[in-house]
């Protein structure tokens, strides 16, 4: 049985000030979304793009208030061919998220996205080969393990323009 004492409940900044499209929320602060968070009830939040990267004074704004950070969008670029950035970029995300008492790595496969251009989701979506989906399962298999050195979970964040909805059958690509 959960105990509601194990339960946190966090949000994204995305209700305040959008990462694709920054003109969406640009008069909103980080100080006014974490505050706003803050009095709405959450006591966890993603990173945004306006939250300083500095982990003590993040962590100064966030504790204040009475939050932690959660969770923060990391892209991946396998099927891209850009396994070995990919896997140095997510090690200095894990890093940073790891600092800020962060358990889990929120991931997306950016590879030929739609996501932020002026395109049907349905009609223009991408479509992966074989091939393609035994890179992306390869690489968030070694995300997972990377993950795991930090006591950190890896999981896959599904939105409509992304490959992961275009699929008919559900697969699972990280071992856990």
């Amino acid at each position: 049985m959960m105990k509601t004492e194990n339960v946190k409940l966090g949000i994204a900044p995305i209700g305040w000030t959008n990462d694709d499209l920054p003109e969406l929320g640009a008069e909103n602060t980080f100080e006014q979304c974490v505050s706003e968070m803050a009095l709405a009830g959450y006591t966890g939040c993603e990173v945004g793009n306006k939250y300083p990267r500095d982990v003590a004074l993040l962590k100064h704004k966030l504790s204040v208030r009475g939050i932690e950070i959660c969770n923060a969008w990391f892209s991946t670029f396998f099927v891209d061919g850009k396994k070995e950035q990919t896997l140095q970029d997510f090690i200095k995300h894990r890093d940073f998220l790891h600092a800020m008492g962060a358990k889990v790595i929120g991931c997306s496969e950016q590879s030929r996205s739609i996501q932020g251009q002026p395109k049907a989701i349905f009609k223009e979506k991408t479509v992966f080969t074989d091939e393609e989906w035994q890179l992306l399962a390869e690489g968030y298999n070694e995300l997972a393990n990377l993950a795991a050195e930090k006591v950190c979970g890896c999981v896959y964040i599904t939105i409509w323009e992304q490959v992961f909805k275009r699929q008919k059958k559900s697969i699972v690509i990280c071992k856990w």
